[in-house]
C-alpha cells in the first residue's frame, strides 16, 4: 500500500520540461540536437541505438500493446517491469504510461529507477517512436524511483521535406544517454524498447 501511495505521489508531482529537441545531422555528418528543427544545412536523421550507444545493455521487446489496464493511476498503462533491480543493472524502467494522444502528439509518463555509477544529472531520457520524423523534450534523471513526463510531436520540416503527412510506428524506446558536465554526448548507457503502434498524422 506503501509504494502505490509513493508511486501515485510521484506521477502527480511530475513537472513537463516543455522545450523541444530535434535531432539532426549537421553540414560535416555530425550528430548534433537543436533546439529548432533542422535548416536547410541540416538532415533529420533516424535514431538507432546500434550506431549512437556506447553501451546499450539488452532488452525485449514487451508485449502489452495498446492495452488499457485500470489500475486507479492516471494515463493507459503500455509498459510493467515488476522484476526487481538487482545487480549487475543498475538502470530500471518500471512503467510507461500513456497519457494524451492525438494525431500528432504523444505525452507518457516514464516511472523509471536509476542507481547507476554516471550521476544522475548527466543523464537524459529520451522517449521515441520509430519513425524519423519526432520532436521531443528529454527527461531530466534523478537519482532513485522517480516519474518523468515526455512530450512526442512531429516535425513539420523533416515531413515536409519528405513529402509525407503520414507515418505508421510500431514501437517506443526510453534511451538514458549521457551528457557530462561539457555537455557533449557519449552515448546511450541503457535502453528499452516497447510495442506500441500508433498513427501519426501532420495537422
Amino acid at each position: 500500500m506503501k509504494h502505490l501511495l509513493l508511486l501515485s505521489l510521484l506521477i502527480l508531482s511530475s513537472t513537463i520540461i516543455q522545450a523541444d529537441v530535434f535531432q539532426c545531422k549537421d553540414q560535416y555528418g555530425k550528430l548534433v540536437f537543436k533546439d529548432s528543427e533542422c535548416g536547410s544545412s541540416n538532415s533529420v536523421i533516424r535514431p538507432d541505438l546500434k550506431d549512437n550507444a556506447s553501451k546499450v545493455e539488452p532488452s525485449e521487446i514487451k508485449e502489452l500493446q495498446n492495452t488499457v489496464i485500470d489500475d486507479g493511476k492516471p494515463g493507459k498503462l503500455i509498459y510493467l517491469n515488476k522484476k526487481r533491480l538487482s545487480p549487475p543493472y543498475s538502470i530500471k524502467v518500471n512503467e510507461v504510461r500513456v497519457i494524451t494522444e492525438t494525431d500528432d502528439m504523444l505525452v507518457v509518463d516514464v516511472i523509471y529507477t536509476y542507481k547507476h555509477k554516471i550521476p544522475a544529472n548527466e543523464i537524459r531520457i529520451f522517449v521515441t517512436p520509430d519513425h524519423p520524423y519526432w520532436a521531443v523534450n528529454h527527461i531530466q534523471a534523478e537519482e532513485g524511483l522517480n516519474v518523468g513526463r515526455a512530450r512526442i510531436g512531429l516535425s513539420q520540416s523533416n515531413m515536409k521535406k519528405k513529402w509525407v503527412t503520414r507515418s505508421s510506428t510500431k514501437t517506443i524506446s526510453v534511451r538514458f544517454e549521457h551528457y557530462p558536465p561539457d555537455n557533449t554526448y557519449k552515448g546511450i548507457i541503457w535502453s528499452e524498447t516497447i510495442k506500441y503502434k500508433k498513427n501519426w498524422k501532420l495537422k
